[in-house]
C-alpha cells in the first residue's frame, strides 16, 4: 500500500515540477536548500512533499520563486541589496562657484585648491581679488576652458577633479630636483645661475622671466603652470620675435618687463631675462628732475662703461651699462623688482649684466615695444 502511494506522489511531482527529476533538484532550482541524501532515502511516508490535493498551490509557489520566472518591477531581492552596497556613492562636491568681489569660505576653498597646485592665487583669505582671478584664468588655460577669470560651475568642477604629478619647488629648496630644474632652464633661454641644486635668487629670477613671458601669475615657484609655460615656449607658441634682422638684436617688452635677445633665423630667443624699466613717477633732486619713463622705439647700443658708474644725475649706480637711447641703458642693479621701478633705464639681474656686454656689441639693434 505504501509503495502504491509513493508511486502516485512521485508521478505527480514529475508532472508538476517540469524538467526536474527529483525532489532534491527541484528544491535547489526553487532557491531552497538541497535535500540531504540520507533524508531522501528515508521512509516515503515521512516525506515533506504534499499530498496530491495540495500539489497545485505548491507548484504555483515554486513557479513564483524560480530564478527563471519574470519578477515584478517593484520586487526587491537580496541581489538588489548587494548591488546597492557595491555601487560607489557619488562624490560629494566641496567647491562652489564664486567670482569677482565674492568673499567667504567658498572663495577660500577655491584659493586653497589653486595654491595646492601652484597657481598663485595670493593670500588664502577668502577675498576674490585680482590675483585670485588671474590664478583662475591660468587654471582655465591649462584645463582648456574659456579664460574668464571667474570660478564658474565648469571651472570649479574641473579644479575639483584636477591632479598633477609635477613636483612643486620654491625658493629655499635644495637637492636633485632643483638641480634638474636649473639644467632645464639653462637649456631653455634662461639663466638660473650654476646648477648647484639650491633654489636661490638667480633661479627665482629665471622662473620669473618664464612666467612673465607666458603671461601667467608670477611667484617664482615651480609647478604645473610653469611646466605648461615651458612647453608652450618649446612649441614656439610664445617668445617669437616681433622684428627681424640679419644680426643679433634685442627686444624689450614694456608690458611683460622682459628683455629678449635673438639671433637671425631663430624663432626662439637666445636669452630671456627678468627686467624692470622706468616707473613713470616724476623725480627731482637738488640739481635735476625727470619723468622716469622708458620710451618705446627703435634704437641701437651706442656706448658702454665697464663696471660701476655713478649716474651723472645723482639718481643711483649702474653696473656695466649699455646705452641705447641717450642716457637710457641696460644695466645691472642690486634691486630688480617685479614692477617698473627705475628712473628710465632697464635694470637687469647682476649675474646677467656681468656677461651681457660681451654678447651685445655697439650697433646691436634694440627695440623697446609697448
Amino acid at each position: 500500500m505504501q509503495g502504491r502511494i509513493w508511486a502516485v506522489l512521485l508521478a505527480g511531482a514529475l508532472v508538476l515540477g517540469g524538467c526536474t527529476g527529483s525532489p532534491s533538484v527541484t528544491a535547489a532550482g526553487a532557491g531552497t536548500e538541497t535535500a540531504d541524501p540520507q533524508t531522501a532515502a528515508a521512509d516515503p511516508s515521512e516525506s515533506e512533499w504534499p499530498a496530491a490535493d495540495e500539489s497545485e498551490p505548491v507548484a504555483s509557489e515554486a513557479t513564483e520563486l524560480s530564478s527563471d520566472a519574470p519578477r515584478d518591477a517593484g520586487t526587491r531581492t537580496a541581489e538588489d541589496d548587494d548591488d546597492a552596497r557595491e555601487a560607489p556613492a557619488p562624490k560629494k562636491r566641496t567647491l562652489a562657484a564664486v567670482g569677482s568681489d565674492d568673499t567667504g569660505a567658498d572663495v577660500e576653498k577655491v584659493q586653497r585648491r589653486l595654491a595646492r597646485f601652484g597657481f598663485a592665487p595670493g593670500p588664502v583669505d577668502g577675498a576674490y581679488g585680482p590675483r585670485t582671478a588671474a590664478a583662475v584664468k591660468a587654471f582655465q588655460m591649462i584645463a582648456g576652458l574659456k579664460r574668464t577669470g571667474q570660478a564658474n560651475a565648469k571651472t570649479v568642477a574641473a579644479l575639483e577633479g584636477y591632479e598633477s604629478d609635477v613636483r612643486l619647488l620654491e625658493a629655499g629648496d635644495k637637492g636633485r630636483a632643483v638641480r634638474k630644474l636649473q639644467k632645464r632652464l639653462a637649456a631653455a633661454p634662461f639663466d638660473p645661475g650654476p646648477a648647484d641644486g639650491s633654489y636661490g635668487t638667480k633661479t627665482v629670477e629665471a622662473v620669473w622671466a618664464l612666467e612673465k613671458l607666458a603671461g601667467v601669475p608670477v611667484d617664482g615657484n615651480w609647478g604645473p603652470l610653469d611646466e605648461h609655460a615651458l612647453a608652450r615656449l618649446e612649441d614656439g607658441k610664445i617668445g617669437t620675435p616681433k622684428r627681424k634682422h640679419k644680426k643679433r638684436w634685442v627686444e624689450f617688452d614694456l608690458s611683460q618687463q622682459v628683455m629678449k635677445v635673438y639671433d637671425p633665423g631663430e624663432a626662439r630667443p637666445l636669452l630671456v631675462s627678468h627686467a624692470s624699466s622706468g616707473s613713470g613717477i616724476p623725480w627731482q633732486n637738488e640739481e635735476h628732475s625727470g619723468s622716469s619713463v622708458t620710451p618705446p622705439g627703435d634704437f641701437a647700443v651706442s656706448r658702454r662703461i665697464d663696471g660701476w658708474r655713478e649716474s651723472s644725475l645723482d639718481i643711483g649706480r649702474l653696473y656695466n651699462p649699455l646705452y641705447f637711447n641717450g642716457g637710457i641703458a641696460f644695466h645691472g642693479a642690486l634691486s630688480v623688482p617685479l614692477y617698473p621701478a627705475s628712473h628710465g633705464c632697464v635694470r637687469l639681474p647682476m649675474h646677467i649684466a656681468e656677461y651681457l656686454p660681451d654678447e651685445l656689441p655697439n650697433g646691436t639693434p634694440v627695440h623697446v615695444l609697448r
